[in-house]
């Protein structure tokens, strides 16, 4: 038997009651409505959550990430802060992923306290994760000095520990936006290690790092045959504004790369650099995207490109996309799929030529010779304790700063 479809003005109630019968399936226009509740629509949630069966929890998290991840305006904040005490560990991680814009520094002693005692894996490499934003947040001089050296403390603490290699993957990416002299010796470590996995978050760390410095490295794995280690170098390549890195990514932008992730990494990452004939590639690989939702990245990119170089007529908080799939939090394990080469369909008028034809009128302009060679959980204490070391400081961050909230995964290893 089919429901009758709810109502938008249905009360909260309502929803409640339906999110507790698991003999019907919870409609799935009821989610918005936990986007920014009332007090009193939270307590009411709060009161009935534990009754609400643990798959159902943990689907309602899961359908309100791809939510949050598609919705802009949406906020789960307020049900973010039920979920994360919640006894099931998929709750608890969904929980965390719905806190990625969240910059309250209320939620740091949760934070390290999932870190450091979480009997769960993934949450514990979602804590290291999140708190990535209060590093960056205090190497901008946001938080004070010693809320921001304790959190790097943790995190190094985790790192040179004998924790999970995920849990201190994420630690490591997360201190890649520190400045502290002790970091490069991590990075340089794991990027030595011939481990793919930890070759990949050191790639990650650098291009977070903003520091020229690692710039040969990431040269050197654009072209790595392991996807995940090419993959961040050449998002690395973008935010450390290579320009060495221009004439590669152009050439693999037109070789045709079978690879959605991929193709948006290059993408965004010559909106970055920038240079001639960056804007023809972009739009080009426009015309030729897949889906709406890549081609709505791709213009995000050529937006950021415009913007860059003084270009174009824009909104400046639409030069960049709000959340890419690059900000992702967890990484997928090697899936041994292979780049493949496929045959462009030229465009009439503005095709790229199959093989080494050069385009006339569209040849890469510089570079040329580059081508050829080529436990409990104590919340009411630890919500505490978060509230006297926010102490002041409490309205020092702004709502609506914008931070790289992930790690550039796709799924967990």
């Amino acid at each position: 038997m089919v429901d009758a479809l709810p109502k938008k003005t249905d009360s909260f109630q309502q929803i409640l009651d339906a999110l507790v019968d698991e003999n019907q399936v919870f409609p799935a226009v009821y989610l918005h409505r936990f986007s920014d509740p009332s007090p009193e629509d939270l307590k009411a949630l709060q009161a009935v959550w534990e009754k609400v069966p643990e798959q159902r929890r943990a689907a309602l998290v899961e359908d309100l990430e791809e939510l949050y991840d598609s919705d802009t305006l949406t906020s789960f904040e307020g049900i973010a802060r039920i979920a994360i005490t919640d006894s099931h560990a998929p709750v608890r991680a969904g929980a965390l992923r719905l806190l990625w814009d969240y910059q309250g520094r209320d939620l740091i002693p949760v934070y390290q306290f999932l870190l450091e005692k979480d009997p769960d894996e993934i949450v514990r490499a979602q804590a290291a994760s999140l708190l990535g934003q209060f590093v960056y947040l205090g190497e901008l001089e946001e938080i004070s000095s010693e809320l921001h050296h304790a959190i790097e403390d943790a995190l190094l603490q985790v790192v040179e520990s004998s924790e999970t290699k995920l849990v201190r993957r994420r630690a490591l990416e997360s201190l890649g936006y520190s400045s502290r002299d002790e970091i490069s010796h991590h990075l340089q470590t794991a990027f030595e290690s011939g481990d793919f996995q930890w070759m990949a978050s050191a790639l990650f760390a650098m291009g977070r790092s903003t520091d020229e410095i690692w710039g040969s490295h990431v040269l050197k794995m654009i072209d790595h045959p392991e996807r995940d280690v090419q993959l961040e170098a050449i998002r690395a390549a973008g935010m450390l504004e290579l320009e060495d890195a221009r004439v590669p990514l152009l050439r693999m932008a037109k070789s045709g790369i079978d690879d959605s992730d991929m193709r948006g990494a290059i993408s965004w990452s010559l909106s970055q650099i920038g240079g001639d004939q960056v804007g023809v590639i972009l739009n080009k690989l426009l015309a030729r995207a897949e889906d709406d939702e890549e081609a709505e990245f791709i213009q995000s990119a050529i937006d950021n490109l415009e913007f860059k170089q003084g270009e174009g007529d824009f909104d400046l908080f639409d030069a960049s996309p709000a959340r890419p799939s690059t900000f992702h939090i967890v990484r997928p394990s090697p899936d041994g799929d292979e780049e493949v080469v496929v045959e462009d369909e030229a465009l009439e008028g503005d095709g790229i030529p199959e093989g080494d034809e050069a385009l006339e009128g569209d040849e890469i302009s510089e570079g040329d010779e580059a081508l050829d060679e080529d436990e409990d959980f104590e919340w009411n204490r630890i919500q505490d304790e978060g509230e006297a070391a926010v102490g002041e400081e409490e309205d020092e961050l702004e709502d609506g700063e914008d931070f790289d909230r992930g790690a550039g995964d796709e799924e967990e290893d």
